[in-house]
């Protein structure tokens, strides 16, 4: 009858939840690597926590302003209709410009950041902002300059120690960090020792610009959120206050650059034109004083006041037209490089200023965002064609214009014409004067009209004001945004639940020996007779020892066990082998054979390894005959029979002298003459054999055993030995052959099940004790007594 056959449908049902809880059940045996685990790291934990300066987060709201669309309709379209420009792609330009390096190295530079303070009192490192006693300055850098780290305290406002070394502070020092300059600030504890570092510039850019974040509101709105992480509060409010200060006045100054280009034209053309009026004017006196001419006719007076006025439109339209042809030369230029714009002085045309105007903007923000990003950046391009789609538009209002200016002077000119006819019928003396004074009004009206715009020019660049507005300068959070204590403890929490789950995990799947049931299981069909725990306890015969034993408890399911695979009462030869050495065949065999002979049965067992026998030494019984000499014929049945001195009907036939050929001896014919004898006087009997996988004595012994029963030993025996078993199962090579899963670590969270493979659910709890460890010696001594008086 086959157990597992029998139960294999309840047991593949089971066997999931089984493993499962096994798997939960080997985790919770090894609770103290999780405790061991748990306090290292959260120590860890906490040294990190005590170790980490906190960090503050420091926040500034910025909005940058609508560009204002002023001019005509027709202005509006056009820009719409070229897709030149969209509000989300001003914001991402603006963030790039805040986070630019230029932009960040003018705002460290000015808060002298490249040098860095720190309290030498304390566990944590802390560092200070403006309440040190001093100032380092570092003049000339050498290779260690930003790995070194000088100890400075002031002694008096001129001397100083500087690593334990006087110095004079009045003149720079020659330190190993390089030339410094030490300035008292007045500021703090005077005689207070801080440790100094340096920064190297790069590093800082880098540090920040990966600590600057820079969102929007939202996608709709142009409000930035510009916030930074510091470990000093007051540090970072001054720099994100500095900050935009520097974003600003970048901005404004590239917004002034066109109108001062404007203005320097002026002040150049006014210089030239003062010295012409002055010669003007020196013409008209010496022409007067030469002719003796105090005044001209009132008629001639009021002609030369509509020649004037006429001369003075064909002046500024000549002006507008010079302007636009160096605006045409400017644009035709095959330059991709953004340059200046020439002034627009003159020109009253919306449309044309409104271009020229985005023109100038596009290639002031190109520029700006070429200081951050390469030329072939999708931005850098975008800015590119809005460039040349503008130069185009503004070639074609260009030429419109230019044609209008050009029908205006010709009907000044013909104007003019018209005048110097008229101009001839005056006498002579007076068409003279009239001829002077022309030129000197012409000069005139032009200096004053530059005058004008001079003023003007100069108004709009001292009211010109930045394209962004601080809506909320910088401020601190209330508490430190790093580290967060409790997300710290939790992850390292996590982390000593993980670790030691993995540990365990690996464990288990690089393990190559048997551990559990189901590893059997899994390679081969041959049943399970029983499984037999561990014990700590010394000795041979545990069953006689110690009979309330866990182990003893196991062996006699064992024994139980027997009768489903040896019904018969003829079948009386055992056979015990196994894979490898040191599974325990000995063990189990020589326990069996205790626990049938407590049950009345008479047994006895052959020590059949003859290479290495070891039940002899385990019992202390002499040695010198043996079976090896009953196999050569030397001795009788009588003399190799031996009683195991601690348990009644049981006894041992030892290996006798060990023998150069084990192997032929086994097989010339003298084995089954023996156990033709040992029938007739045994109820039962044991061959302990040595292991299958290393000799051929078992293989040769299974021809004369009923039933055979292979050590499998927990957490020893490899993985692959049960393909040996499955191999002898399905050849047949082993009668009845059987498992048992021998010293079954109960510690390590294995269960036990016995039998049919349902296992005893409750236990041994309660019905079984160790002998050992419950009793106390003078109890042992005690019922020792009672036994010899009895």
């Amino acid at each position: 009858m086959n157990i597992n056959e029998e139960t294999s449908g309840s047991a593949e049902q089971d066997n999931y939840d089984v493993s499962l809880l096994e798997i939960l059940i080997n985790y919770f045996r090894q609770w103290k690597w999780y405790v061991a685990s748990a306090i290292f790291f959260m120590s860890l934990a906490y040294l990190y926590v005590k170790v980490t300066p906190p960090q503050y987060l420091i926040e500034t709201d910025l909005l940058i302003k609508e560009k204002n669309k002023s001019g005509l309709a027709g202005q509006n379209d056009l820009l719409k209709s070229l897709d030149l420009f969209s509000s989300d792609k001003i914001i991402d330009n603006e963030i790039e410009v805040l986070k630019s390096n230029t932009i960040l190295e003018k705002t460290i530079r000015s808060l002298r950041l490249q040098t860095s303070y720190f309290s030498t009192n304390g566990f944590r490192k802390g560092e200070l902002y403006n309440t040190m006693p001093f100032e380092v300055e570092l003049l000339k850098p050498i290779t260690d300059s930003y790995t070194a780290t000088l100890l400075i305290q002031l002694l008096s406002s001129k001397e100083a120690l500087v690593n334990n070394t006087k110095v004079d502070i009045t003149s720079p020092v020659q330190t190993n960090a390089g030339l410094i300059l030490i300035r008292p600030t007045g500021n703090g504890e005077f005689k207070r020792l801080l440790k100094v570092e340096f920064n190297d510039i790069d590093d800082l850019l880098l540090r920040y610009n990966e600590n600057l974040k820079i969102v929007p509101v939202s996608k709709q709105g142009t409000v930035l959120i510009v916030t930074i992480e510091d470990a000093v509060p007051e540090r970072g409010m001054d720099f994100l206050n500095r900050l935009v200060q520097e974003y600003n006045n970048a901005a404004l100054a590239d917004k002034n650059q066109e109108t001062s280009q404007t203005l320097s034209f002026i002040e150049d053309r006014l210089r030239g034109l003062a010295d012409e009026l002055r010669s003007a004017e020196k013409s008209v006196e010496q022409y007067k004083s030469s002719n003796q001419i105090t005044d001209i006719s009132a008629q001639s007076q009021i002609f030369l006041q509509s020649v004037q006025d006429n001369d003075a439109e064909l002046s500024k339209v000549q002006i507008q037209l010079n302007v636009l042809k160096n605006l045409e030369d400017y644009l035709r230029k095959n330059n991709s490089e953004p340059s200046v714009l020439p002034s627009m002085l003159g020109i009253d045309d919306p449309t044309l200023l409104g271009l020229v105007s985005q023109l100038g903007q596009v290639q002031l923000k190109k520029l700006s965002l070429l200081k951050t990003v390469p030329e072939s950046n999708p931005l850098v391009t975008s800015y590119s064609d809005q460039i040349d789609a503008l130069k185009e538009a503004i070639l074609i209002s260009e030429k419109n214009l230019k044609g209008g200016l050009e029908t205006t002077k010709q009907l000044l000119q013909s104007k003019n014409n018209q005048s110097q006819s008229i101009i001839k019928q005056v006498p002579l003396k007076e068409r003279g004067l009239l001829d002077v004074m022309r030129q000197q009004d012409i000069k005139n009206a032009l200096f004053t009209y530059l005058l004008q715009k001079r003023e003007e020019t100069a108004i709009q660049l001292a009211s010109d004001v930045a394209d962004s507005r601080i809506i909320d300068y910088a401020k601190s959070s209330r508490f430190p945004v790093k580290p967060v204590r409790k997300t710290i403890y939790l992850i390292f929490i996590l982390i000593a639940l993980i670790i030691p789950t993995i540990v365990i995990f690996l464990r288990g799947v690089l393990n190559y020996k048997i551990r559990r049931r189901s590893d059997i299981e899994r390679y081969t069909k041959t049943p399970i007779l029983s499984e037999i725990s561990f014990s700590k306890d010394a000795g041979s015969l545990l069953v006689s020892k110690f009979p309330r034993s866990l182990v003893a408890e196991q062996i006699r399911v064992l024994r139980t066990n027997l009768q489903f695979v040896i019904p018969k009462e003829d079948e009386k030869v055992l056979l015990f082998t196994s894979g490898i050495s040191g599974e325990g065949k000995s063990f189990v065999s020589l326990n069996l054979g205790a626990s049938l002979a407590i049950a009345g049965k008479k047994v006895v067992i052959l020590e059949l390894d003859l290479r290495k026998p070891k039940l002899h030494s385990g019992l202390e019984i002499d040695n010198e005959i043996g079976l090896s000499n009953f196999l050569i014929g030397k001795a009788e049945y009588k003399d190799i029979l031996k009683r195991v001195p601690v348990q009644e009907n049981y006894y041992i036939i030892t290996s006798g002298p060990i023998p150069p050929n084990p192997a032929e001896l086994l097989t010339n014919g003298r084995i089954p003459v023996l156990l033709e004898y040992l029938k007739q006087h045994f109820d039962y009997i044991i061959l302990d054999a040595p292991p299958v996988g290393l000799v051929t004595d078992a293989q040769i012994l299974a021809a004369y055993a009923d039933v055979t029963l292979f050590i499998v030993r927990h957490n020893y025996t490899p993985k692959n030995n049960i393909n040996l078993i499955d191999g002898f199962y399905k050849n047949k090579k082993l009668k009845n052959l059987n498992i048992v899963l021998n010293s079954v670590d109960l510690q390590m969270g294995y269960g036990v099940s016995y039998g049919y493979g349902y296992g005893y659910g409750y236990g041994y709890g309660g019905y079984y004790q160790e002998d050992t460890k419950k009793e106390s010696s003078i109890i042992s001594k005690l019922r020792y007594k009672k036994k010899n008086k009895s």
